[in-house]
């Protein structure tokens, strides 16, 4: 194994002396007027070689001399011995904050690279890059970004805006998609891993019509998008309701020999049901059994929550039903996906029925399936159920919270019960419910 320690001659000397056990060292011969100046290459070292005893008692010696050696950019050693101590992010920084020159900070950079000790990352990366930039260094930039790529250190935000600096581009991420070339054309030719972290970057931005012109051109080059850039591209359109493009990229990846997950067939289905597809969202379904691909309990849910939201709830309670004969155990989430649908229709004979089923599941009713459980009373003209529904909740410790009581407030307002509502504003004051404007306004439209 090998480490990099930055230290003093002088000091080197002194610190050494039983620090070290069969270990060769290798000192650069360093000019001591250039304080904080690394040397240019691993090739100028001389040999010498340190003995101790008992090389296990000093252990935490050396760790602790390593550690202060490479906060001291001075001077530069190479330990190749039998120990692995890792050399941090910050030292390394720290070494290269303290250097003037570009060239010999650039020969640092690779040369500890080769280190297992050392591993660079974004950050490091990156000041590399702003350095070179400062010093009006593009070509090295492009060599650095390709050795990002070669080690596949991620490259982010910063690193994109430090290459457009560079290339005196304005605009940000906004302007990648007319930069690509001007990139290429310095040297910065993006590999297939660069194309999926960009194309990642820029939804995470907001910029999914960008995104979708680099992974335009990205296929034009060549190269295959990942499963997991297709499905974050279905994602970012699914929230536009662009149900037609989402279509487009499933066959395009089919097309490159990707074959669909279950999670990128549930981001279909979810965008079609949205679109009020649901004759295709069925499809979609229906195509996962085909091909070996199980729906899970969320792709379940989320056509559940479509045909709901579409008026078939007949079909939403025979899927339920398929769903538990495959063995997947509802969770809360649909239960009350569910109850908060069938509450809608005002179906109250199938909400309990859910009701009934959710406590054997094992799943304890809280305050917004009470919540939900009043509104349905309310509009089936159950108002006792309701009043007692409110008992029920603080016998199990759960208190009405200002939803819960506005649904009933205006329960009652509909049925036309003025006192009733009243009484239980005053009520809900009294046990520190503070109503809103939203509670008064209620009262307000029902004058």
């Amino acid at each position: 194994m090998s480490l990099v320690i930055v230290t003093s001659l002088s000091m080197f000397g002194t610190c050494c002396n039983g620090a070290f056990s069969e270990c060769q060292v290798y000192v650069s011969s360093c000019n001591r007027s250039s304080r904080g100046l690394i040397w240019e290459s691993l090739g100028d070292f001389q040999t010498a070689t340190l003995s101790m005893v008992n090389w296990k008692k000093h252990r935490k010696k050396r760790k602790d001399f390593c550690r202060l050696a490479l906060q001291n950019p001075e001077q530069v050693m190479v330990v190749k011995g039998k120990t692995e101590i890792r050399v941090s992010e910050d030292e390394v920084l720290g070494v290269l904050k303290s250097m003037t020159d570009p060239i010999r900070a650039l020969s640092y950079f690779y040369s500890i690279s080769e280190f297992p000790t050392v591993l660079h990352t974004t950050e490091t990366c990156n000041f590399m890059l702003e350095f070179l930039r400062v010093h009006d260094k593009v070509e090295d930039m492009a060599a650095v970004f390709e050795f990002m790529q070669k080690k596949i250190i991620r490259r982010d935000l910063d690193t994109y805006l430090t290459i457009f600096k560079a290339l005196s581009i304005r605009g940000g991420l906004r302007q990648m998609t007319t930069v690509l070339n001007k990139m290429r054309k310095a040297g910065f030719v993006l590999n297939a891993y660069s194309y999926n972290g960009l194309i990642h970057l820029l939804i995470q931005s907001g910029f999914c019509g960008e995104a979708l012109e680099v992974y335009r051109r990205m296929v034009s080059e060549g190269l295959k998008p990942s499963l997991k850039t297709y499905s974050a591209l279905m994602v970012a359109l699914g929230k536009k309701r662009d149900s037609e493009m989402v279509m487009v990229l499933l066959k395009e990846m089919e097309d490159l020999g990707l074959r669909p997950n279950v999670y990128t067939f549930t981001i279909c289905i979810r965008v079609l049901g949205r679109a009020g597809k649901i004759d295709e969202a069925y499809e979609i379904f229906r195509r996962m059994d085909d091909e070996g691909c199980g729906p899970d309990l969320v792709t379940y849910t989320v056509l559940i929550d479509a045909l709901c939201n579409a008026g078939q709830l007949e079909n939403a309670k025979e899927l339920f039903v398929k769903m538990k004969a495959n063995g997947h155990k509802p969770d809360q989430v649909i239960y009350i996906t569910l109850l908060d649908k069938f509450n809608d229709f005002g179906d109250l004979d199938t909400f309990k029925e859910f009701w009934s089923q959710m406590e054997a599941d094992g799943y304890m009713p809280d305050v917004v399936t009470f919540t939900i459980l009043v509104d349905v009373l309310c509009k089936a003209r159950d108002f006792d159920e309701a009043f007692a529904t409110f008992d029920v909740m603080r016998k199990q410790g759960i208190l009405p919270n200002l939803h819960t009581y506005n649904t009933l407030i205006c329960g009652l307002l509909r049925a036309g019960r003025i006192e009733d509502a009243l009484k239980l504003l005053d009520t809900m004051e009294s046990v520190g419910v503070q109503p809103t404007a939203y509670t008064y306004i209620t009262f307000i439209d029902y004058f």
